[in-house]
């Protein structure tokens, strides 16, 4: 597996239970005071941060630090934004990747850590197999409610695909954080597929 660069000191959003998958659009109502500042702060930056899926059942911090952070997150970056009046923020994120992160000190209200992002394990040599379950995913994503379309799906790599699915699919929270921690694309493909609400 190819090894990435660290990024150092990315602000942290931890959520329960909120997994975004990469190639996902999604919203975001930031009105936490500590959050209300990563956002002015993310203004002037590039607009990137990682939001980290915490487990609910998993203790908290007894000084009140908040949730126990999880080993993967995903890089997000904010695409569009707008702050009302009352100093909430309505946000729309674009995930770009999974990350591996350990939590550092933080001079700011938010958590702050450093991230890795995770690149895929290849996937298998392309053949009769490869092929099959990429036209299993293209076959539901054009299903979904979304309605997606893709010019050049040969491009589009399996994990990517599955990922897109897998954002669309009403799925439990068990069920979301397995196959989000699931690094083999082809794995995670056979999950998105097994998981698909009969139409």
């Amino acid at each position: 597996m190819t090894t990435t660069p660290i990024i150092p000191a990315v602000p942290v959003f931890p959520l329960d239970d909120y997994f975004v998958f990469p190639g996902s659009v999604t919203p975001l109502h930031v009105f936490e005071t500590r959050y209300r500042q990563l956002m002015r702060d993310l203004m002037d930056s590039s607009g990137r941060f990682v939001m980290a899926p915490c487990d609910p059942s998993q203790a908290r911090d007894p000084q009140g630090g908040g949730p126990a952070l999880p080993d993967l997150g995903t890089l997000v970056e904010i695409v569009r934004s707008e702050e009302l009046e009352d100093g909430r923020w309505l946000v729309i994120l674009l995930a770009l990747a999974r990350v591996a992160m350990v939590e550092v000190a933080s001079d700011r209200l938010y958590r702050k850590a450093d991230a890795q992002v995770l690149p895929e394990t290849e996937a298998g040599a392309a053949g009769p197999a490869e092929a099959g379950l990429r036209e299993a995913l293209l076959a539901a994503l054009r299903r979904s409610a979304d309605g997606f379309g893709f010019a050049a799906a040969d491009t589009v790599e399996i994990g990517r695909l599955a990922d897109l699915l897998l954002h669309t699919l009403p799925l439990e929270a068990a069920q979301r954080r397995r196959a989000f921690i699931e690094l083999d694309p082809e794995a995670r493909a056979g999950l998105a597929l097994e998981w698909l609400t009969p139409a």
